[in-house]
């Protein structure tokens, strides 16, 4: 499965493309033209600031939350961040303001397999068309940004390392994982029955007399044999 097929569990802001978190990868460049970094601030002569968007695709069971990215929305930073939504508000890297004049909204769910999730995202400089799969979600700081939508595949236990330098303010995990799959774990051990246990069953089924010792009792005999009063508890509670 190519990589782009596979949920998006992360999103956050950074001032620089040089300051990724631990387990992500920064969308730097336009997909339309790699000799433009796709910048989501606006440019200011008196304050030269630059935003990156940064996403990771890893999961992990250790601390019980396996998030995914189900829906990316734009909207104008004076509005509300529509009802589940979170605003990538401020950077991770030095806690400055996100993005001006428009906001990156992402809702964020558990993941479920076979729920629908973002992949994948681009940005686009000037396209009248999103490329094959992508779906153009509106416009940021001149660029078109594009989503590629799919589905939760069932979740593999994965390999868990934990090694995060940044923490506060992602959305999503921010563990790093390889994961592998059970088959290749698998992979060379032979699966046999005990040699000892085929005789045992061998000899079982060449002796039916020893059918009777699975005789099924009656539900008398299951009483009789069984049957427990509870005093000792009813005595107990009355105190």
């Amino acid at each position: 499965m190519n990589e782009t097929d596979q949920p998006i569990t992360g999103i956050c802001l950074v001032s620089k493309a040089g300051n990724v978190p631990t387990g992500y990868q920064c969308i730097r460049k336009v997909a339309n033209d790699p000799t433009r970094d796709a910048d989501l601030m606006n440019e200011s002569i008196l304050d030269r600031k630059s935003r990156f968007l940064c996403i990771t695709r890893a999961y992990s069971l250790a601390d019980g939350l396996t998030p995914v990215v189900e829906d990316i929305k734009l909207i104008n930073e004076r509005d509300q961040p529509p009802l589940h939504y979170l605003p990538l508000a401020t950077t991770v890297d030095n806690f400055e303001r996100g993005t001006s004049k428009r906001l990156i909204c992402v809702r964020l769910v558990e993941r479920q397999a076979g729920m629908k999730c973002v992949c994948d995202i681009i940005f686009l400089y000037r396209a009248k068309r999103p490329p094959q799969f992508y779906t153009i979600i509106g416009d940021i700081n001149g660029f078109q940004l594009c989503v590629k939508e799919g589905w939760v595949p069932p979740l593999r236990v994965p390999f868990v390392h934990q090694n995060s330098s940044v923490d506060h303010g992602i959305i999503g995990t921010m563990n790093t994982t390889k994961k592998t799959d059970e088959k290749e774990m698998l992979d060379g051990i032979p699966f046999e029955i005990n040699p000892k246990y085929l005789q045992t069953i061998s000899d079982a089924r060449n002796d039916f007399n020893s059918v009777e010792k699975f005789r099924p009792r009656s539900i008398n005999e299951i009483d009789q044999t069984f049957f427990y009063d509870f005093a000792l508890e009813h005595s107990i509670l009355r105190f």
